[in-house]
């Protein structure tokens, strides 16, 4: 009995010694097809819609996984765009403009998205004058916005070779048999997702990085950066676990727009206070002001809900009747409401 009552001991403190590892953040993200250079592939047709998958499938399991973990997120939540958008948008679209692809990804809100990555395809034949070979050359250009305040986060332009690459097989024509088009579109297709596929690891690299600054810097020389390689010589350093203790910041830094109107020039020195202290925040810069508002932007980790709730519990704080409200993706209003006591 005795020695029961020494192991249950020995057990409930190695449980309550074990730290305790806060949820890894993921990103919410839309990849579009942007089509409206004359030049570049249209959205909808075989080729396009290799690359789309391949780039999902890629963010969705990035083959620099190890990497992503040194800055403390788990992955993307890649989101389908017609799946999103069928009860709203007309499908069949074409030769869309920066425009209308934001405006897709604003309008969205259920799941709110993070981030969105239109990217466009260019391919085409050329001929060699010499040889009359038959070559291809193709590249894909990709950028990720912030879809909420519109901060370019990442992208990149890729070529497959500014030379070209022969066609091959029954791709291209040899001895008067002509280029069969099933084998063309495989041949563009196959090409075009080794180019998603870097564009994809990539891609995930530059949004984790948007995380690592909060999450602490990479590991050290001799270090690893997966927490469950600990049965190796390698140390595993604090650094590469700091973001364990900075739960709830784990969203890519937003820009919210958040207007304060009918205050005193007291509350809203008070105001300016909070905000800068509130966790997760990165900078409050006063953008305008008058006698009856002022409007701060307010850079943060945290999400709408959260900054609204931090709202809400410093009204009380103030002892002010006020209830904030929201305008599009990243305006929060918070108005005055004047009371009587007599």
């Amino acid at each position: 009995m005795k020695n029961l009552l020494i192991a249950a001991v020995a057990t409930a403190t190695t449980f309550f010694a074990a730290p305790v590892v806060a949820d890894v953040p993921t990103i919410n993200v839309l990849v579009v097809q942007e089509d409206w250079d004359e030049d570049s592939l249209i959205r909808n047709n075989r080729i396009q819609n290799a690359v789309l998958n391949t780039l999902n499938q890629t963010l969705h399991a990035p083959a620099y996984q190890s990497v992503l973990q040194r800055y403390g997120i788990s992955g993307m939540d890649v989101y389908d765009e017609t799946s999103l958008t069928l009860d709203f948008y007309q499908q069949d679209r074409q030769r869309r403009r920066d425009e209308e692809l934001i405006s897709i990804g604003r309008t969205i809100n259920n799941p709110e998205m993070d981030v969105l990555v239109p990217y466009t395809i260019y391919a085409r034949a050329v001929t060699d004058p010499y040889t009359q070979i038959v070559k291809l050359q193709m590249s894909l250009n990709y950028r990720a916005l912030n879809i909420r305040d519109g901060r370019w986060i990442g992208g990149d332009n890729l070529d497959l070779d500014t030379a070209g690459v022969p066609f091959t097989g029954c791709a291209t024509g040899i001895n008067g048999t002509p280029a069969d088009p099933h084998c063309v579109k495989e041949f563009v297709s196959e090409y075009g997702e080794n180019l998603a596929r870097n564009a994809g690891n990539k891609l995930a690299i530059q949004l984790a990085g948007q995380l690592g600054r909060t999450y602490g810097s990479a590991p050290s020389s001799g270090s690893v950066a997966d927490p469950n390689a600990g049965d190796t010589n390698a140390a595993v350093t604090g650094e590469t676990m700091a973001y364990q203790a900075v739960a709830g910041c784990g969203n890519i830094p937003t820009t919210f727009q958040v207007k304060w109107i009918g205050f005193e020039q007291r509350q809203v020195n008070a105001i300016e206070e909070h905000m800068n202290f509130w966790k997760c925040a990165i900078d409050t810069d006063l953008t305008d002001s008058d006698f009856s508002q002022v409007t701060f932007s307010y850079k943060t980790r945290a999400d709408k809900a959260r900054v609204v709730r931090n709202i809400r519990l410093m009204l009380e704080l103030l002892g002010q009747v006020a209830e904030p409200r929201t305008e599009g993706a990243n305006t929060i209003i918070v108005e005055a409401l004047g009371i009587r006591e007599n």
